[in-house]
């Protein structure tokens, strides 16, 4: 037995020892000397003489052990026997959280607690029957749920503010462990009641809180009644309690101006409130009383304008970025109005890093015309920060004003191009970047980009996603950089080194420049085509492979997709849409504001229950399901998808050895002239040959499977149990044991996922499917993993209907081979 747990077995013994000492004697065992005599040294100091006092000594030891996660459920009966009969609140204190901690693990001992917390819910101290209460609610065990309905319903009329909120909280409680009784007894009318009519504040926020989550519509409470007792008694909750008040009424809807103004009238105040919580809910319901009142709707911005400044620059870093997020969120609705205070956006010496790119972003909103050179000069300031995260930030936001202004950008280009001259890395990559999208938003200023570009060196630039701004710039706008082709051709030597987004770049650069400038490029495009289908990166073969078949097919369309000029946009995809926005302002004061995202997307349904796969006992095999598909794992380069026999290899892209440069003054040579009278003429220069007889078969013949494909539990067992069609195979190899952890993510990455797993060594058991590109058959897969023969064994079994039985045929083949590269 390892030392830790034989430690942790003598500590609950000794424990358990001492309770069975203090039950029969009411003092713990005296110790003992060498000789099982005792010491008599300090004898009368060593051992408590008070009951109570060597009680809760050991009540807190077993709870120190408890919060170091040591099971002491072991103790379950004796800590009861011990503790009863006692009127002492810190045992019983103790003596409940004990309970409720290990009530699910032992729902038969605790019965032999009810009793006692039963008991206690009639005691005469409100403190002790509150406590009672609230620990009898959280045993979560279904089974007792009849015995905390009795008190439950005495504790709603007692006569003690503190007893009754802890019942009204207690319904929640019985409420998840059966609604229907909840409804069996009537206690959500009852809450409706004491909500309406208690004199205690906190009970009526309780009663609040409980019936927006019980209730089958929570609209049917906001009535007029209600929310004006609400706002009338507001001042008597607590900060936390108004914020919940708050956030009710923002959903109530006044029947005219004039009570919107009464309700705006008597929340004035909450505006100047400390509490930076409070003061958000207040705005919340401003915002959303007026929304349909635009007029209105603009002052209340304007009102808000004040306190919200104050909290974002007096309060503390984490309440700063809340403030400033919520902020951000007005100012891009209504970016005309903070416009005359930008400089309240402005950086400042002890804002956190967050802080400033919230400001950062403001800042770009609220640019116009009037205010966007101070800006920018404030910006350009910031493009030196010692954060490399604000320096990148600032460059960004130069880079936005410019294309939000237009056409009167002409000197916000020249500040951003300035930036290339500061001689620092991310300074200069981060303007790369914004170059190539500013040159999407602004065709006038392209040769103003192009001309900065020609004098900097593009080859020292490190960062992969600059290098791939340049490479795009390049083959966008190549035709007006005479060097364009050679610096390519330059940065086309390291092709196999670049990140995957650069390399799929250069491809399309190469693609588009070969068709502006062919006498220079063709060298350039046979290079990179032809190293980018030896990538082991899919896509990147892909796309080599893609350009070398449109070419083939047809050299004009292949003209009009990759030669025609790149179109102009005003926005970019990654920019919030309008829906999106609304989404976060109806989610006022809450996270989705700090996230950008709606509430949907990181907070589970209540109602939401995770399904955990079973392992399907088809055949016999034992073991645990490991629940559902692996995540995680790195793609499976090895094994190409698109492996049709169809390479450029087979195909034979040669290197022409022809050198053809454009002359120095830039005029077009006789071969190009030819070139642009025949297109055809363009694909003979690649030395393009034929691809050997049947190559191009495997296009029809191979499989394609779909990459994220989608299949529950129940349809994979109803299938697996009607699929006629069947292909086996095995495959050996020394190398099964070590493979197995890994295996699930290796097959996800060619597009095969796992639906179950599980077993024990020696034998394990993989459920696995895939579906075709085109969703037209389904594939599902038996592989049993014995680690004992010859060093391990695979065997496999495919199923599929039987009209696409050749189908399967070669799903077989291709798991086949992933599986022994995997494997050997």
């Amino acid at each position: 037995m390892p030392r830790d747990k034989m430690k942790t077995k003598g500590e609950v013994s000794d424990l358990k020892a001492k309770l069975a000492a203090v039950i029969k004697t009411g003092t713990l065992p005296q110790p003992k000397d060498g000789k099982g005599g005792s010491t008599g040294k300090g004898q009368s100091h060593a051992v408590p003489k008070d009951p109570q006092t060597v009680k809760r000594g050991l009540f807190k030891s077993i709870l120190h052990y408890m919060t170091i996660n040591v099971d002491m459920s072991g103790l379950f009966t004796q800590m009861i026997i011990a503790s009863t009969p006692t009127n002492d609140i810190v045992l019983k204190k103790m003596l409940y959280l004990y309970i409720c901690t290990y009530a699910q693990q032992k729902p038969d001992l605790t019965l032999l607690a009810v009793n006692t917390l039963t008991k206690d819910c009639g005691d005469s101290d409100p403190t002790v029957r509150g406590l009672a209460l609230r620990s009898l609610c959280s045993l979560r065990v279904p089974n007792l749920i009849e015995y905390l309905l009795t008190p439950l319903k005495t504790a709603l009329a007692d006569r003690d503010a503190y007893v009754r909120r802890t019942a009204v909280l207690g319904v929640l409680k019985v409420f998840r462990l059966d609604a229907n009784v909840v409804e069996e007894l009537e206690l959500e009318q009852k809450l409706k009641e004491m909500f309406a009519n208690d004199s205690d504040s906190q009970v009526v926020a309780n009663s609040l809180s409980v019936l927006q989550q019980i209730v089958k519509n929570p609209q049917d409470l906001i009535t007029k009644p209600v929310v004006y007792s609400l706002l009338n008694r507001l001042k008597e909750f607590s900060e936390w309690s108004q914020c919940a008040v708050l956030e009710f009424v923002s959903n109530y809807r006044p029947e005219d101006g004039e009570e919107t103004f009464d309700i705006m009238n008597v929340l004035e105040d909450r505006l100047q409130h400390s509490n930076s919580a409070l003061v958000l809910a207040t705005i919340k319901v401003f915002l959303h009383l007026t929304i349909a009142i635009p007029d209105i709707h603009q002052q209340v911005l304007e009102r808000i304008r004040g306190p919200l400044f104050t909290m974002m620059h007096n309060k503390g870093p984490e309440i700063s970025y809340t403030v400033a997020s919520h902020l951000r969120l007005l100012v891009e609705r209504a970016p005309m109005l903070f416009s005359q205070d930008y400089k309240q956006f402005y950086c400042r010496y002890n804002d956190s890093l967050h802080v400033k790119k919230v400001k950062l972003g403001m800042l770009t909103s609220v640019a116009d015309e009037s205010n966007a050179y101070d800006i920018v000069n404030e910006l350009c300031e910031y493009a030196t920060d010692p954060s490399e995260t604000i320096s990148r930030e600032s460059i960004k936001a130069v880079g936005t004003i410019a294309m939000n202004l237009g056409q009167t950008a002409d000197g916000l280009v020249e500040r951003l191009l300035s930036f290339l001259d500061m001689q620092m890395d991310h300074v200069t990559a981060e303007t790369y970047i914004v170059m190539a999208d500013m040159m999407r938003c602004l065709p006038d200023q392209v040769e103003k980009c192009v001309d900065a570009l020609a004098s900097m060196r593009t080859v020292e630039v490190v960062n992969p996603e600059a290098r791939e701004a340049i490479v795009w710039i390049l083959g966008a706008h190549g035709d007006k950089l005479q060097e364009a082709p050679y610096i390519l051709e330059n940065m086309a030597m390291a092709f196999d080194e670049e990140e995957v987004r650069v390399q799929l770049a250069m491809l399309t650069a190469a693609a588009k420049l070969f068709f502006k400038r062919p006498p220079e490029c063709h060298r350039l495009l046979t290079d990179v085509l032809e190293k980018g289908s030896e990538s082991a990166n899919q896509d990147v073969h892909d796309r080599s492979l893609f350009y070398f078949r449109l070419l083939k097919k047809d050299i004009q369309v292949a003209a009009q997709v990759l030669g025609s000029n790149p179109p102009t946009t005003a926005t970019f995809a990654e920019e919030l849409g309008s829906e999106l926005k609304e989404t976060l302002f109806k989610e006022f004061n809450s996270l989705s504001p700090l996230y950008s995202e709606p509430a949907t997307n990181f907070i589970a349904d209540d109602n939401e229950i995770e399904y955990e796969h079973d392992l399907y006992d088809l055949e016999a095999v034992e073991g645990n399901a490991s629940g559902g598909e692996n995540k995680g794992g790195a793609a499976y380069a090895d094994t190409n998808l698109l492996d049709l026999s169809d390479d450029l290899s087979d195909a034979t892209i040669a290197t022409t050895t022809t050198t053809t440069t454009a002359a120095s003054n830039g005029a077009p040579t006789p071969e190009a002239t030819r070139l642009e009278a025949d297109p055809m003429a363009l694909l003979d220069m690649l030395d393009v040959e034929e691809p050997a007889s049947g190559a191009g078969a495997g296009v029809e013949q191979g499989i394609r499977l779909n990459p994220s494909p989608f299949m529950d539990a129940g349809k994979f067992q109803q299938l697996w149990g009607s699929l006629g069609a069947q292909e086996t195979f095995a495959v050996s190899s020394p190398n099964v044991r070590a493979k197995m952890p890994e295996l699930s993510n290796q097959m996800k990455a060619v597009g095969i996922l796992t639906m179950a797993s599980g077993g024990q060594e020696p034998m394990y058991k993989f459920y696995q499917y895939a579906q075709l590109e085109d969703n037209s058959a389904v594939f599902l897969v038996e592989l049993i993993a014995n680690t004992t023969q010859g060093g391990g064994m695979l065997s496999v079994t495919c199923k599929s209907d039987a009209q696409h039985q050749s189908c399967l045929k070669s799903f077989a083949s291709f798991f086949q081979s992933s599986l022994t590269a995997y494997v050997d």
